[in-house]
């Protein structure tokens, strides 16, 4: 049998969807259990603070390993030879710098849209 004579038979989703929804079930009556249970469950947390505390640590966890890339990356040595080379190898590595960090900043941006 073929693959494609497999899914053919298979009945659409909506479909199906629609006869398992018109099933009617009688309903058990199970004292107030349900109503208790849904009372005694914590309210719904607020979104937004939620999504601060995200926010908050994924700001953190870039800044943390962007300080940890630098502290092992020897500034010193780069800046020593920089001075030593011309200014427009100088000036080429900033606009590198300067622009690695505004793409990790408009990433940063765009992930949190």
């Amino acid at each position: 049998m073929n693959r494609n004579d497999q899914t053919d038979s298979l009945p659409d989703f909506d479909t199906w969807l629609r006869q398992e929804l018109q099933h009617s079930e009688p309903y058990i009556d199970d004292d107030g259990f349900c109503e208790q249970v849904m009372a005694s469950l914590p309210a719904p947390r607020n979104r937004r603070v939620t999504e601060r505390r995200y926010n908050f640590l994924q700001y953190g966890a870039v800044l943390l390993s962007s300080g940890i890339v630098a502290w092992n990356f020897p500034l010193g040595a780069m800046i020593d030879q920089l001075m030593s080379q011309s200014i427009s190898l100088y000036s080429l590595i900033a606009v590198g710098l300067l622009g690695s960090t505004i793409a990790t900043g408009a990433g940063l941006v765009a992930l949190k849209r």
